[in-house]
C-alpha cells in the first residue's frame, strides 16, 4: 500500500499567500503621506508575500508505503530546498500506532495524523504538515491504523 501526498492545494495556498500580500502592498504602497494604517497594510502585504515565497521554498510532499513483502514502513521526504529524507521503520521497531491532531472540531478544521512510537520512544508522524486525501475523515484514519496494526502483527 503507497499513500502520497497532493502538494497542489499547498502549492495553491502559497500562491494566494503572495498574490494577496502583493496586492496590499500595492494598495498601499504611497504610505509617506497617509498615516499609520497605510503602513501596517503595506507591512502586512510584505510579511504575507514573504511567508509565501518561503512555505513555496521550504514545502516539502511525503510518500507513506506499507511495505510488507520487506516488513517495513518506508516515508520519503521530499523538500523543495534542504535534501530529501528517506525513513525506514522495521516492522520490529514499531511498539503500536496512535493519532495526532491537529485544529479544533468546533471550528471544522480538524486534521488526523497517524504517528507509529517506536520501542525508542521516539514518535513519528506520517503526515506531518502535508495534505493527503481523507487526512480529515476520523473513519479514513482509523481505517488506516488498522491496517498498519494487522499488517504487523501478521508478520
Amino acid at each position: 500500500m503507497k499513500l502520497e501526498s497532493k502538494p497542489a492545494p499547498m502549492l495553491a495556498l502559497y500562491l494566494v499567500m503572495i498574490v494577496i500580500g502583493m496586492l496590499l502592498m500595492w494598495l498601499s504602497r504611497d504610505f509617506s503621506q497617509a498615516g499609520s494604517n497605510v503602513m501596517a497594510g503595506f507591512l502586512l502585504g510584505c510579511l504575507l508575500a514573504g511567508l509565501g515565497a518561503l512555505a513555496m521554498l521550504v514545502g516539502e510532499s511525503r510518500t507513506i508505503e506499507l511495505d510488507e513483502r520487506r516488513r517495513m514502513i518506508v516515508l520519503d521526504v521530499r523538500r523543495r530546498v534542504g535534501g530529501n529524507k528517506r525513513i525506514e521503520i522495521p516492522f520490529s521497531d514499531v511498539r503500536e500506532f496512535g493519532l495526532g491532531l491537529q485544529g479544533k472540531a468546533s471550528s471544522g478544521t480538524r486534521f488526523y495524523d497517524l504517528v507509529v512510537r517506536l520501542k525508542s520512544g521516539k514518535d513519528i508522524h506520517l503526515f506531518g504538515g502535508c495534505v493527503f486525501e481523507g487526512r480529515m475523515n476520523r473513519q479514513w484514519i482509523d481505517d488506516l491504523k488498522e491496517r498498519f496494526e494487522k499488517a504487523i502483527s501478521a508478520a
